[in-house]
């Protein structure tokens, strides 16, 4: 009988990884220095990273950045393309809920803002924009269809551009 791949050998786990590596690298290539948190996953590493309280734990975003004195999040997330959503007639990225919850929370408890990259494949670019930002044009998706406990999107055009990708070692444009 096969075995279940564990996260680190799904499909999904490598494109997310090559994904974060790309933002990465554009980060440092700007002056910023990172601590790659997706490193830090738990006994198994099979978990996300987590910052541990004492009656909670809370989701940590991928990297934690800094340069000139100023300490961010930066949350990742490999997509091919933005998927054009009917009801809003428009283009757009989402996470889940539970997680955007948690990198709010992470955000209160440091002090330190959380951006969220989206790396997408076609056209290979890496758009960004800082939670507090995208909150007020939030859409929320409470339903199980695509993750437990809902998601949540928001508009294409509400991210900035970040950086142009040739490959995906990160080589920007």
């Amino acid at each position: 009988m096969a075995t279940k791949p564990t996260l680190r050998e799904t499909e999904k786990f490598r494109r997310g990884r090559a994904g974060e590596h790309v933002v990465a690298d554009l980060l440092k290539q700007r002056g910023w220095y990172i601590v790659p948190s997706y490193d830090y996953c738990g006994d198994d590493g099979n978990k996300a990273p987590k910052m541990e309280g004492l009656t909670a734990a809370l989701i940590l975003p991928d990297l934690d950045v800094a340069r000139g004195g100023r300490r961010k999040w930066a949350e990742v997330k490999t997509k091919l393309r933005p998927d054009f959503t009917r009801i809003t007639g428009r283009y757009e990225h989402g996470i889940p809920i539970r997680h955007f919850e948690h990198y709010r929370q992470v955000q209160a408890v440091t002090g330190a803002e959380v951006w969220l990259f989206i790396y997408e494949e076609e056209p290979a670019v890496v758009i960004c924009q800082a939670l507090d930002k995208l909150e007020p044009q939030s859409r929320f998706y409470r339903g199980p269809r695509m993750d437990r406990g809902g998601m949540v999107f928001w508009p294409r055009d509400a991210f900035l551009l970040f950086g142009r990708v040739n490959n995906l070692l990160g080589d920007a444009a």
